[in-house]
């Protein structure tokens, strides 16, 4: 199978690669305002991106979706250009995906999400997904692929905060992907959250607490963390490394033994 994204397909050739089982991968992002420097499809772009290059890798095992594009970010529309989609709506559009992708016979989907706010809601939908039809959905957001020695090694921004939003992480990766849509002359440092054990923002690690209020309350210019520090070499490793983990993982879930439910009723 030289093709790999689902959309290229017709309906008859579908019905033959359902026989094969590969895994069915769903990026999922957002449109939403990321600092001066970054474009509104950041989030899109590094789960779409990142996704393609692990299904790529492993030809004939993994079917790229269209990405879901509009996602669940009110918190943003302080600043101009964010898409909010409202919870439910949300929730219930990625769930008929999978839905859908159950009727038809396949039975492994990984959610690959790059927008933090996703995640609750896409837990939802991927154990919704599990609980209410044949096929097994399981999510993961990219930066949780990231090793601990990657981290360690090109981390130059302060913790918490460097890298949250727009910050010394996404713009790396940014430099990497989509290198003409980033702005490194607008970049600029915005740490401005209250500093506390319990609650902060950070990719390499959530805060024990979970919460989240209007963005304009904590950032100025729409960045949480430093872009300054970014640059396309770190988003190199970073990519290929989340690639490859991916990649990884997708091989391990379409191997996954899924056992027959026992009622002890």
């Amino acid at each position: 199978m030289t093709k790999y994204r689902y959309e290229e397909f017709t309906w008859q050739e579908i019905r033959e690669i359902v026989k094969t089982q590969p895994v069915v991968v769903l990026p999922v992002g957002t449109i939403e305002q990321h600092g001066p420097h970054l474009p509104l499809l950041t989030d899109a772009c590094t789960a779409s991106e990142i996704s393609r290059l692990a299904v790529e890798s492993i030809p004939g095992h993994a079917l790229l979706m269209p990405t879901v594009f509009y996602a669940f970010n009110e918190h943003h529309l302080d600043f101009p250009g964010t898409i909010a989609i409202d919870t439910h709506p949300f929730i219930d559009y990625v769930t008929d995906i999978g839905k859908s992708l159950s009727y038809h016979g396949f039975q492994k989907i990984v959610i690959v999400n790059g927008h933090g706010s996703n995640v609750p809601f896409m837990d939802i939908a991927a154990r919704t997904i599990t609980n209410k039809n044949k096929a097994i959905c399981s999510l993961v957001s990219w930066w949780d692929l990231i090793p601990a020695e990657v981290f360690k090694n090109m981390r130059e921004s302060e913790f918490p905060g460097g890298m949250a939003h727009g910050c010394e992480l996404e713009t790396s990766v940014m430099l990497y992907l989509r290198p003409e849509l980033v702005q490194m002359d607008k970049a600029e440092k915005d740490i401005h959250f209250e500093k506390s054990d319990f609650i902060f923002w950070d990719l390499q690690q959530s805060s024990p607490v979970r919460y989240q209020e209007w963005f304009s309350r904590y950032s100025i210019t729409g960045t949480v963390g430093d872009p300054t520090k970014a640059n396309l070499d770190k988003g190199k490793i970073v990519v290929e490394a989340v690639a490859d983990r991916l990649a990884r993982f997708l091989l391990e879930f379409q191997n996954r033994i899924v056992n027959p439910r026992v009622d002890h009723h």
